[in-house]
């Protein structure tokens, strides 16, 4: 029997992008949130006394890493040569290995992958003889089939297992499709465990042989929700398990409240603070939906599309807090009610949201935006998420405007 920790997508030193606006103590947590993952996954590695750790790719954020994301990566990987535990690591599209000069190097337990395709074999200490195969990507983009290259299971040793960041042809999926694999692919390899990175949602894409994407160690914005962290993997030569280990310290939630049956303020305030302030063992950050009734007085409304509302129910303690990072009004309508611009001019209507929803018609309207201000840096990449999102917000101020109580019909 092996046992060992697959974890992947750390980011180290992750900028967070669009969170500047939050209290200085909350941000510091939020910035260290991906070294605390890190040390939480090598602790679980020390407890569970595993055989060794695979981390496969995009250990750092960027190719061009932090110093202070190195030397963290190094004394950690450190505590675990301290225990005789040895890391098999590779590197991918966002840390790709560049620039051999500026990276400190890794302790001796550690064996960082070459841009080729190579094999490692481990002994460990209870006798069984383990073959790693993986590759480090050498620039950002990947498009040939690496997967070619692995060479077939070693007929030499216990188990084998296969260590690649990559796109897993078929998956609905926003990463770039790097080093494109197929499942049959890794399949006629007939290896016993394919440790995964690259996408960031966990899952497992198959159980004989077992195929796992970890996911990412840490979320980092409001589509990465859940908990986050490693996988506990132990082999048998007829047996397995494969067990989840939370490790984010911060979370990322989408919370819907419902407030369609209040009118009152207060009665609004109490059912969003006692949402958001839910007893948790981690920290928050919330996207929220907050629906109300469109038969709530507009002082009322006022008041919830002032960001000191939702200031006023965010939660802070010593070592944990729950905050709101966005929050979205919707306007419920009664059964027999329908929008004037949907039902007057429907046709018109629809072509309206479906033209200015589409790829090339968001970004020729956004592109001054996006290419002249000083501030378009900041700004989110124009993903099909975003542009529907903007959409969102843009037919609610509309709406409102035009002096209608309400939101367009999701049909």
């Amino acid at each position: 029997m092996v046992k060992f920790i697959h974890a992947a997508d750390l980011h180290l030193d992750s900028p967070f992008k669009g969170l500047k606006k939050l209290p200085k103590k909350t941000l510091k947590m939020i910035k260290e949130s991906t070294f605390l993952s890190l040390r939480h996954i090598v602790n679980q590695a020390i407890n569970h006394e595993v055989d060794f750790v695979l981390l496969a790719g995009d250990i750092y954020d960027i190719d061009d890493r932090s110093i202070k994301a190195q030397v963290f990566l190094k004394e950690e990987l450190e505590r675990l040569k301290q225990e005789n535990i040895p890391v098999f690591l590779i590197h991918g599209n966002h840390d790709y290995q560049a620039n051999d000069e500026a990276h400190l190097s890794m302790p001796s337990n550690v064996t960082v992958y070459g841009s080729g395709v190579e094999t490692h074999t481990l002994l460990t200490e209870s006798g069984e003889k383990v073959a790693i195969s993986g590759f480090t990507y050498d620039k950002k983009w990947i498009e040939e089939r690496k997967i070619k290259h692995y060479p077939q299971r070693s007929n030499h040793v216990d188990f084998h297992i296969g260590l690649l960041h990559g796109y897993a042809e078929g998956q609905d999926s926003d990463h770039g499709r790097y080093a494109p694999f197929s499942l049959s692919e890794l399949r006629e390899k007939n290896y016993d465990y394919w440790a995964l990175g690259h996408i960031h949602k966990r899952q497992q894409l198959s159980k004989n042989p077992l195929i796992y994407y970890s996911g990412n160690t840490q979320g980092r914005n409001k589509k990465e929700t859940g908990e986050k962290g490693c996988l506990l993997v132990e082999l048998h030569p007829t047996t397995s398990q494969v067990q989840f280990i939370q490790t984010a310290p911060i979370i990322w939630e989408s919370m819907e409240v419902n407030a369609a049956n209040f009118t009152a303020l207060d009665d609004v305030y109490e059912l969003v603070k006692e949402a958001v302030r839910e007893e948790s063992q981690h920290s928050k950050l919330i996207h929220l939906t907050l629906t109300v009734s469109n038969e709530l007085p507009p002082s009322v409304m006022k008041k919830l599309e002032q960001t000191d509302f939702y200031e006023a129910v965010n939660h802070y303690s010593e070592d944990r807090f729950s905050f709101i990072v966005e929050a979205t009004v919707k306007i419920e309508l009664k059964d027999n009610q329908v929008l004037s611009l949907n039902s007057v001019f429907p046709e018109a209507w629809a072509q309206s949201l479906e033209e200015m929803a589409s790829k090339e018609s968001f970004n020729q309207v956004t592109d001054e935006l996006y290419r002249m201000h000083a501030f378009s840096k900041h700004l989110s990449v124009r993903d099909a998420d975003y542009r529907k999102d903007i959409m969102d917000k843009a037919v609610h101020l509309l709406l409102q405007d035009l002096g209608e109580e309400g939101v367009r019909n999701e049909d």
